[in-house]
């Protein structure tokens, strides 16, 4: 496979304006979220994650939402719930909650990924009510992708740092490897898609991972926030080698991808800062950032070819997920455990929720 020269992220982006508005509030933890073609909104929660609530153990769901006749998301529908939602806190010193991961399309049928570091993460077939376990995996699964020419669903492990194949009645395939950072960090994948840039070959379309990056080591009175800015990467993945290449470079923790219409790539950085990290067994009764910077998330856009980039959204409370239909961008936001106090971008005092971000792409992006 032929090498491109990576992407450099600048210090100073260009933005262009957007207009964006909040369709959704009141969510937990969302995560992955699609739009079907009949214009249903299909949205993953990963739940609460309360530790001292039993009935929240099991809170994760696979939410669907419809579309009035004036493009308001209003009537929910619960089609699928139960499922395990993890608070990483005590773990990372991080308001992080791990469950349901995300949702997506391929081969005719949408498929459901969950973490279940207890039980047993699996990867879910939503062909039948309630959902049935297509395969089982260890560790942490994230996103998912479908691959039309391979006939298989891709995913990545952010734990073990490996890009995984799933292929019917048969076990797991290991396709990747994401090697370390500069500074010794994991990579830490976070989301799989297929690369739209690549030109067509006789060889299999290669994937775009972006790695959100791992901590660095060796300072126990940093745990929760010692990150480095700038070193978080999107690379490229060879499915038939499983030689790995940079595309982008110079993210800070970079988290959901996808391609517009008119090829550029969106990428999404879950925020620009790592302040006051979660205490091990209580929750702060104050605003508090939690590990990641509150409302310092942002949406950019990258034009491969050209090789730039501009901003397109900012001040995104830890943005996780996204999709585009045509000229919309749908993101997830809100990471962490619902109602506790944050500080929102104003600096007002707010009780912390998940939210759906709706964004229009302006018409040269």
């Amino acid at each position: 496979m032929a090498h491109l020269l990576p992407v450099a992220l600048p210090k100073q982006v260009l933005r262009k304006t957007c207009v964006s508005s909040i369709i959704l509030r009141g969510l937990n933890n969302p995560r992955g979220i699609k739009v079907k073609p009949d214009g249903r909104l299909l949205l993953v929660e990963a739940g609460t994650g309360y530790i001292n609530e039993a009935e929240q153990a099991f809170s994760g769901r696979l939410l669907q939402f419809r579309c009035d006749a004036t493009g308001v998301y209003g009537q929910m529908e619960v089609v699928a719930a139960g499922f395990r939602s993890m608070n990483m806190q005590a773990r990372m010193c991080r308001d992080e909650i791990f469950g349901l991961a995300d949702v997506a399309y391929g081969g005719g049928r949408w498929l459901l990924s969950q973490t279940d570091y207890v039980s047993g993460s699996r990867i879910m077939d939503l062909s039948a009510l309630p959902p049935q376990t297509l395969f089982h995996s260890r560790g942490n699964l994230n996103s998912l992708c479908y691959h039309p020419k391979r006939q298989s669903w891709l995913t990545v492990k952010p734990d073990t740092n490996q890009a995984i194949e799933f292929v019917a009645s048969k076990p797991e395939a290991l396709v990747g490897v994401l090697p370390d950072l500069t500074g010794g960090q994991h990579a830490v994948p976070v989301t799989v898609i297929l690369d739209q840039s690549w030109p067509q070959s006789n060889g299999s379309q290669p994937v775009l991972i972006s790695l959100f990056s791992g901590e660095l080591q060796g300072d126990a009175d940093k745990l929760g926030i010692h990150f480095e800015k700038g070193v978080s990467k999107v690379v490229r993945l060879d499915l038939d080698t499983g030689e790995v290449s940079p595309v982008i470079e110079g993210l800070t923790l970079a988290t959901g991808m996808a391609f517009t219409d008119q090829g550029q790539l969106l990428v999404l950085e879950l925020c620009e800062d790592f302040l006051q990290p979660m205490p091990v067994a209580e929750v702060p009764q104050i605003p508090w950032h939690g590990g990641f910077k509150r409302y310092s998330g942002r949406l950019l856009c990258f034009d491969l070819a050209r090789q730039t980039v501009h901003s397109l959204a900012e001040h995104l409370d830890t943005p996780s997920n996204l999709c585009v239909v045509g000229n919309s961008v749908f993101i997830s936001e809100g990471m962490g455990l619902p109602g506790r106090p944050i500080a929102n971008a104003s600096g007002e005092t707010v009780a912390l929720e998940g939210y759906v971000r709706k964004l229009i792409l302006p018409e040269n992006p």
